[in-house]
């Protein structure tokens, strides 16, 4: 069937195939696009559509069931779709045209037409099919390992599933990520899809690239602009410290640029002829943000885990001293009111027997039961006292502390001295720690310092409480004290560093021997103003 017209087709075969391949790059985007390099294979595309289009007329129907669109599958499905029409308008062209001069009836051209169109429409109809399936398959694929990079918690796998996903699901050849510390680009993963071996050997090299916000590199456009930069690459072109493939396309994404760390991601496709459409971009996009938020989320999860260990610590010392709390406690109790209770019922036995015998002797024997009660009364008190002082609820931490001072200094003969300001704000929770961290302190004094005269200062400084008791005594070498409080001596000095600790402040020491010693400390979270 229309042996000479197809004849005339293959004739101009070339001319067909030019004129169409020079429509797509005019005037199709994904086309005009594409390298210079990939216009051969497009020809090659063209060319066999068109002997695809001679066998149909040839058979005289439309028999073909599948078309191989390998190398449009990197293009928008749109237009893939409009190539195909104008490869078939132009065809169609072309019969018209050759076959009017040869003589063909209009119902010849007719049946030409309908093969042509149908075959057009069948083409489009089945890359549409596969286009979608393919689309699908690639989403759910995207979708599982967006939701993977999510939960990742540590931040090696995470740096690394960044580049085999850039690779293995998104397709490109080979990737690098690039973490941004002290104005250098380290390079902390890479991965090439086809050579394993060749992020081992990236990674083997441990350099660093400096990048600066004055430089006009596209690594420091891409980085500082937070854009994603694209480009085809030259012989021997460097990029940061590699060498991209000539003629391939690489890609430089900038990952988390608003947050902490900051990094860049480099992507190289395979070269030549691999086409960056829009849609690639959006994806790009998509990734970096996800790995991005992935990247903070390491890192507000190894802050979390590095604070809950502070904690566990701190818990841990919270309970050891409950434990030694209740210890004293017990101490107290046996050494103070069990022995009076125990000398109360040897007495009140004595009173007993002696009412038998000499009534004068057991009122003697009750009056000492009398007194001993009272002394036990009194010794109780002063447990419960110093579990949590009363004047605290009753007249406050300022007249608490000043009271206390005056008691230290009539009972130990050093001059205290007080200077109160900042207390009227904190709450109330955290007053008896603060109390107890100057009753340790004062206890230093009294042991250890021979001084005669101490002072006792609160100020509000910076949003804390700064909590400062100075003395005139003998001083000591700091650097021999920092050693003894590491082998967990000075247990006084111990107990007001992990107090301190425990409101979230820190404990300062300055001591010279002979010049005396401060001991500073600083809770936060405390506001307050003077008098």
């Amino acid at each position: 069937m229309y042996s000479e017209g197809l004849d005339l087709l293959r004739e101009h075969l070339d001319e067909i195939v030019e004129e169409i391949v020079q429509r797509l790059l005019n005037n199709v985007p994904s086309f005009t696009r594409m390298p210079v390099k990939f216009h051969a294979t497009l020809r090659k595309i063209g060319r066999n559509a068109c002997l695809t289009l001679l066998l149909q007329l040839e058979e005289g129907r439309v028999s073909f069931e599948s078309i191989d669109w390998m190398y449009l599958q990197r293009f928008e499905l749109s237009d893939i779709l409009r190539a195909f029409q104008v490869g078939s308008e132009i065809y169609w062209k072309w019969i018209k045209r050759l076959w009017d001069e040869a003589g063909y009836t209009s119902e010849e051209k007719l049946q030409a037409a309908e093969i042509v169109w149908e075959t057009y429409f069948r083409a489009a109809n089945t890359v549409a099919r596969d286009y979608m399936k393919q689309r699908q398959e690639a989403v759910k694929d995207f979708n599982g390992f967006l939701n993977l990079v999510r939960v990742t918690q540590d931040r090696v796998v995470l740096m690394r599933l960044m580049v085999e996903g850039a690779c293995d699901i998104l397709g490109y050849r080979r990737a690098v990520f690039f973490l941004f510390e002290h104005d250098m680009l380290i390079p902390l993963s890479a991965h090439d899809r086809d050579d394993p071996s060749w992020g081992d050997r990236v990674m083997e090299e441990k350099k660093q690239y400096p990048i600066s916000p004055m430089s006009t590199s596209i690594e420091a456009r891409a980085f500082f602009g937070s854009t994603i930069k694209t480009a085809q690459a030259s012989q021997k072109e460097r990029i940061a410290f590699m060498t991209p493939e000539p003629e391939a396309t690489y890609i430089l994404i900038p990952v988390n640029p608003a947050g902490s760390p900051r990094g860049l991601l480099y992507i190289e496709t395979d070269a030549p002829g691999y086409v960056i459409a829009d849609r690639d971009l959006e994806v790009l996009t998509s990734y970096a943000d996800t790995v991005g938020m992935a990247l903070e989320n390491t890192r507000l999860y190894r802050e979390v885990m590095a604070k809950r260990n502070v904690m566990d610590q701190l818990m841990s010392r919270v309970n050891t001293a409950h434990e030694e709390e209740r210890a004293r406690i017990a101490r107290e109790l046996h050494d103070s009111v069990a022995q009076s209770l125990l000398k109360i019922i040897y007495a009140a036995g004595f009173a007993i027997d002696f009412l038998k015998e000499d009534p004068r002797l057991a009122v003697e024997e009750v009056e000492e039961v009398q007194q001993r009660a009272k002394d036990c009364l009194r010794e109780l008190r002063e447990i419960m006292a110093n579990l949590r002082p009363t004047s605290l609820d009753i007249l406050g931490l300022r007249e608490t502390i000043t009271r206390y001072a005056e008691q230290f200094e009539e009972e130990y003969a050093i001059s205290t001295s007080v200077d109160l300001k900042g207390l009227e704000s904190i709450p109330t929770s955290v007053e008896l720690a603060i109390f107890r961290i100057l009753q340790e302190e004062l206890t230093n004094v009294r042991k250890h310092s021979k001084a005669e005269s101490v002072k006792i200062k609160t100020e509000a400084s910076q949003g804390d409480l700064l909590l400062t008791v100075e003395d005139d005594g003998i001083g000591f070498d700091p650097d021999m004290l920092a050693a003894e409080l590491e082998r967990g001596e000075h247990l006084g000095l111990v107990a007001i560093r992990e107090r301190a600790e425990l409101l979230g402040g820190q404990l300062t020491i300055n001591s010279l021997p002979g010049m005396g010693t401060s001991i500073s400390v600083r809770i936060p979270m405390i506001t307050g103003g003077e008098d």
